[in-house]
């Protein structure tokens, strides 16, 4: 199961961040701003989580996610996907494992179709 997915961009980091941003709430994160330029894209209740583990609805059990944005030495962009640490074995044992791995797929997949649709994602690779 991979950790990280890259996507390639052929724009601006500063429009990327919009656009992977856009795509995140669309599967209902809240997406704060992070350091140097990243995302924090949460979604559910943590408290709920806890209490209930594997019980919570996809939408309810809590996720987390972090975008990393950098300047690629050719001066594409590349935006990062990265599994949050949220540890989902806590939160459910192996069906929290399996949601969390479920919401990073589904979130990867939603700003693949989002950068693919501004047309200016160059490549995309899980890692």
């Amino acid at each position: 199961m991979p950790e990280s997915h890259d996507f390639f961009v052929a724009a601006d980091p500063d429009s990327t961040r919009l656009r992977v941003r856009d795509a995140l709430v669309r599967e209902g994160y809240i997406v704060e701003d992070g350091a140097q330029g990243a995302l924090r894209a949460t979604r559910g209740s943590l408290g709920v989580t806890l209490l209930i583990g594997a019980l919570a609805g996809e939408r309810t059990f809590h996720t987390r996610l972090d975008v990393q944005l950098m300047v690629a030495p050719d001066g594409s962009t590349v935006a990062r996907l990265l599994r949050g640490s949220g540890r989902a074995v806590l939160k459910g044992g192996a069906i929290g494992v399996a949601r969390g791995t479920r919401a990073f797929e589904q979130a990867a997949n939603a700003i693949h179709a989002e950068l693919a649709r501004a047309g200016v994602l160059t490549d995309s690779a899980p890692s």
